[in-house]
């Protein structure tokens, strides 16, 4: 556990955000009220891994996970990863990683902007996190070497 202080504050950023999104997919992200009848209120809501367009949102909480995991794993030292991934060096992966999560996220609201349940939000905000934390780590690395 020493090992997580060692974290970047652009690591801390991706593993809190990518972890709080993996929650946030289990809230409501669409939600409806249908109205009420005989004094009972009715609504309808669907989560992250439910709602219409499901597909946006499971993509970005699988990549925001997998942001997340890749930093603890790295850092906790349980697998052996390479210096690069491709062409690309870990911070890049993650800057372009976090940019898709808030991009999904994005266009997942245009696909439901009527509808929009408090986890969508939550998901904004989350997404924003991951983009700015793979930012602030390709930054980090970049003037670490």
């Amino acid at each position: 556990m020493d090992k997580l202080k060692d974290l970047t504050l652009g690591e801390k950023i991706v593993a809190a955000a990518g972890a709080l999104l993996l929650i946030d997919s289990f809230l409501p992200w669409y939600s409806v009220d249908i109205g009420s009848a005989f004094g009972v209120s009715y609504s309808y809501t669907r989560s992250g891994w439910q709602s219409p367009g499901a597909l946006w949102s499971m993509l970005a909480v699988l990549l925001g996970v997998a942001m997340a995991a890749q930093v603890i794993v790295s850092k906790l030292g349980l697998a052996e990863l390479p210096e690069k991934l491709g062409n690309f060096s870990w911070g890049q992966v993650h800057m372009f990683g976090g940019i898709a999560v808030l991009a999904l996220v994005v266009i997942k609201f245009i696909g439901e902007s009527d509808y929009v349940g408090f986890g969508m939000w939550i998901g904004f905000l989350c997404g924003a996190g991951l983009a700015f934390g793979g930012f602030t780590i390709n930054k980090e690395r970049s003037s670490a070497a």
